[in-house]
Parts: structure tokens; sequence; C-alpha cells
């Protein structure tokens, strides 16, 4: 099943650049126009991001984004708050799947979570498929048009970022450490625009339950691991977090617990989104949480410090 990821674009750019490529002689080939030599997909802007869309480890569509230049990147100065889509591609023989859709929606998301405000990308005014996707998704033709470097004529259209709608659902989550002072970690990618990170277990609380009583369900739920030792005092966490578009802005109650065996979690008894959303586990020494590549959100250092200020993560 096709999944949204967030690209690297230093370990994914030959796969980027091939399905770029390969789309874009495609398209120059059905409308009549000799391929391109020495026009390369931009993978080296400061700044740059993409998202693609995924089945078996193939990409099968992309999105590729940067801050937005002034003077059309004539300048080396970026507009405060602008995005700039650079390209979307998809393999020839998926178009018309909607994935260049998925695509869009997704890279406008990264954008969000970068803080950019509105977004703008060129695209050849011969590419009425394109066109028709760019204004499905919200884009307005600014007026503006030119010829691009190859002599194509291209047509400029702008839109606003997507305002996220903000939940107020507070949490409880819980540390849990092993006698190594490792703590258990979950992965998660959002379904949405692909982007992963790293978390402890916990979710909302529902109405009714203490923050206690909601650690428990989500400790059970999320992992399947016995209860840890751990105690009723929690510490408060202010969080503002991004997920499937919505923007919690909420206290989060976290709980440290104590186990004697880093067991393997098994999240059988999550949502069915949360078992889509989970990529695995891992048990992470403290002093490496840097370490993980993907982030682990919160910070989760000044919160063990204030559970357990005689840790070994005091000093």
């Amino acid at each position: 099943m096709p999944v949204v990821r967030q690209l690297d674009v230093t370990t994914d750019a030959q796969s980027v650049a091939s399905l770029w490529r390969e789309a874009n002689d495609r398209r120059r080939h059905d409308a009549g126009l000799e391929p391109l030599a020495g026009l390369d997909v931009a993978l080296n802007r400061p700044g740059v991001f993409a998202v693609g869309v995924v089945e078996d480890d193939d990409l099968l569509s992309l999105a590729l984004a940067m801050p937005a230049r002034a003077d059309d990147a004539r300048s080396q100065h970026n507009v405060p708050g602008l995005a700039h889509i650079s390209s979307v591609a998809t393999l020839p023989g998926k178009w018309g799947a909607g994935l260049a859709g998925l695509c869009v929606r997704a890279v406008l998301w990264q954008a969000v979570r970068r803080g950019f405000a509105r977004v703008q990308l060129w695209t050849e005014e011969s590419n009425p498929g394109a066109r028709r996707l760019y204004e499905r998704e919200g884009f307005d033709a600014s007026g503006r048009r030119k010829l691009h470097e190859n002599g194509e004529p291209i047509v400029h259209y702008v839109r606003e970022l997507p305002v996220p709608r903000r939940t107020a659902r507070r949490a409880a989550r819980l540390i849990c450490v092993d006698p190594g002072d490792r703590l258990l970690l979950l992965h998660w990618r959002d379904p949405l625009d692909g982007y992963p990170m790293w978390e402890p277990p916990g979710g909302g609380i529902e109405a009714g339950e203490t923050p206690y009583e909601a650690v428990l369900r989500e400790w059970y739920e999320e992992t399947g691991l016995p209860v840890p030792e751990m105690s009723e005092v929690a510490t408060t966490v202010g969080r503002d977090a991004l997920f499937k578009g919505r923007r919690s802005v909420v206290d989060e109650d976290f709980f440290l617990g104590r186990t004697r065996t880093a067991a393997a979690p098994s999240p059988d008894a999550a949502t069915k989104g949360e078992q889509d959303a989970y990529l695995g586990y891992a048990w992470v020494p403290w002093h490496e949480l840097e370490g993980l590549g993907d982030p682990v959100e919160p910070d989760l250092l000044p919160v063990l410090q204030r559970l357990d200020p005689d840790g070994p993560w005091s000093a």
C-alpha cells in the first residue's frame, strides 16, 4: 500500500533525480518536445525539503520545496514566510492515480511545520493536467507569466498555507526507564505529510479519567507490556504539536516508571490509525536522545530532571 514519507534529499537524491527526469522526459515526449540536457532537479539549495509516495521502497511520486528567494531566485535573500515548490513528479505509469495530489498536500503541511505562511510555484503553460492539479489543491494563478530557462512558457501560482485545526485535549505520557537507564520510545510517522518522530507512550485523557488512569490505559494500548513501577507524581509539559493536520496546544502530564526488563512492545490494542502510523520502537540511552536521526518530542532531558532530580541526567 502506498504511504507518504518524508524524503532525505541526501540519501534519497538518486531516486528523486531519477523519478524527476523520467517524468519530465515523458511529459516533453508526449508534448512533442525534445528531452532536456543538463537541467536537473534542485537538491542542493539551503533549506530544501521533500516528500514522496512510496510503495515497497519504490518512489512513485514526489514534491520538492524550499525557501523562496527574492527576484525569482536571482537574489540570495529569501522572501519571509514564502515557500517555493520547485518540483512535483510522478512515475508515468502511475499518472492519474492521485499520487501527485497526495504529495502536494503533504509538502504543504511540511511547509506549515517549518513556519511558512504561503507558497508559490511555476508550471508549464502547456501542461493542463498540472494546472488542474494545483487549482484543485487551492492554488490561484497570480497572473505572472514568463519563459523558463528551457524556453517553455510557464505560469505562476500562489496559495496561502492551511491553518491547522486546533485541539486542546489534555494528555498523559509515561517515560519508562530500564536498569541501564534506557528510555522506551515509540517511532511514529504522520500519515498526512510523512513527518517522523519519536515519543514516549501516551495519549489523550478520556472523560472521567485521571491522568494516572489515562497513562495506564495508553501504556497498555500502545505497548501491551506489564505496567512498570511508577509514582503517581507527574510533571506538566506544555506541548504545541502538529499531527494529521491538527495542532494540539495542550498540557501533558508526564510520569516516570522503571522496569526490570527492556521488553519489545506490541501495540495490538492501539487504534487502527495509531497502528498505521506506528514505525517501531527503541530503548534509547538517555544521553543518546539527540542521535536518533528523527526528532524526539518533546525535549525529554528537562522532563527527566524534574521527575528524578537525582538521576544520572541530573548533571
